[in-house]
């Protein structure tokens, strides 16, 4: 049987192997064969074997049964590419094969979220807050803070780090917002992606970024989901000039939401701040960075759009400043791994259908890789307050 023919949908062979952006070459080197005879699968010339197709959809990240289909599933729509690449990196093909494996996979979760509220019979939260590019960034990012009801006074009392983290995902997901966590990517190849619907949308960061930089790619990718506008995102403030215009927008946004104005102009720093000298210490930029927990040209970008500092002083900063980098880490503990990978709102729904019955112990080890015996540390951690 192993060595039985699948007559698949040749189409279906090219359109799957697309969608992760593999060539031809990289693509059989992947899954084991010469890339003449891949290119005969895809021709009809000739069939893999049952074995081989498995390992086909395998590297493809498709189910099995795709490659019979007639054409392609109408829900899949790849995400538009807002990414920019100067001359630092050079983008491989097998990252960006990483990234699409990666997309895909938050994508298929969030169609068996979408199938776990249908079987549960749970109504879904309809995300309905929308903008436009013709709005100006201030006011959209006023609408936000009010959508989701955010008091910054409490925010000032959370602890920077993971726990303001934790913090916003939970607060974005108490909407109806999917947030998810890839470690694989690395950060040149993506800093955030989104897909932006009207119910389930979902946000994907990633765990290579600091802290800060992933509170702040949360809340860019969100502007991105008011926008309705999907994407995959490595934006950077210092290259403004290399970005469309809705990735400046998005960041004008996330930033004026993370830092508003009312509170940056009363802080003590900025109230200790002569108005007449542009120069800011870096120790001042620390203060700072650390209370709205954001990346310190955040708050001098923040700074130069209130005037109180010069295009000079920021352009110089922006050049010669070293970007904050992650702090190595020894792996950490599985399960809080796996509640960052996959959020809270997945993680309970799965639950959910866990407890009633509407999934086996295999099926919630494939939705999360947890097995169901070790709920209770699962729970201990993913219910535990921030």
């Amino acid at each position: 049987m192993a060595g039985s023919n699948a007559h698949i949908n040749p189409e279906m062979l090219i359109w799957a192997r697309k969608t992760v952006k593999l060539s031809i070459e990289l693509a059989a080197q992947k899954i084991s064969v010469k890339p003449e005879r891949l290119e005969a699968w895809e021709n009809g010339d000739a069939y893999p074997t049952i074995k081989q197709l498995y390992k086909i959809a395998n590297v493809y990240k498709r189910p099995f049964a795709l490659f019979y289909f007639s054409t392609p599933p109408k829900h899949f729509k790849p995400l538009k590419d807002f990414r920019k690449f100067d001359q630092r990196y050079v983008l491989t093909e097998n990252e960006e094969y990483i990234l699409q494996k990666e997309l895909l996979l938050f994508q298929e979760k969030r169609q068996i979220a979408l199938d776990l509220y249908d079987q549960l019979n749970t109504a879904v939260t309809e995300f309905e807050l929308k903008g436009s590019l013709k709005k100006a960034p201030e006011a959209l990012a006023r609408q936000i803070r009010e959508y989701f009801k955010i008091n910054h006074n409490e925010v000032a009392e959370i602890r920077p780090g993971y726990d303001a983290l934790n913090y916003w995902k939970k607060l974005l997901e108490s909407k109806g917002i999917l947030v998810f966590q890839t470690s694989g990517v690395p950060l040149h190849v993506m800093r955030g992606a989104c897909v932006a619907r009207d119910v389930l949308p979902v946000i994907i960061i990633n765990s290579n970024d600091t802290t800060n930089g992933r509170i702040f790619s949360l809340f860019h990718e969100l502007v991105h989901i008011v926008l309705r506008a999907d994407g995959i995102s490595n934006f950077r403030y210092s290259d403004r000039k290399l970005y469309d215009q809705i990735e400046v927008y998005c960041n004008q946004v996330a930033a004026d939401v993370l830092v508003p104005s009312q509170y940056l102009m009363k802080s003590l720093v900025v109230q200790s701040h002569a108005t007449d000298v542009s120069a800011w210490s870096v120790d001042e930029l620390n203060k700072l960075a650390q209370r709205f927990c954001v990346s310190r040209e955040v708050i001098l970008r923040r700074l130069l759009t209130l005037g109180r500092t010069s295009t000079e002083f920021y352009q110089d900063f922006r050049d010669n400043q070293v970007y904050d980098k992650k702090k190595s880490s020894t792996g950490g503990d599985y399960y809080r791994n796996q509640i960052a990978k996959n959020g809270g709102l997945y993680l309970n729904l799965v639950l959910q259908g866990y407890y009633q019955e509407k999934l086996t112990a295999a099926s919630f080890w494939d939705y999360t890789k947890i097995k169901a015996s070790n709920l209770a540390k699962l729970e201990q951690l993913l219910y535990a307050k921030v």
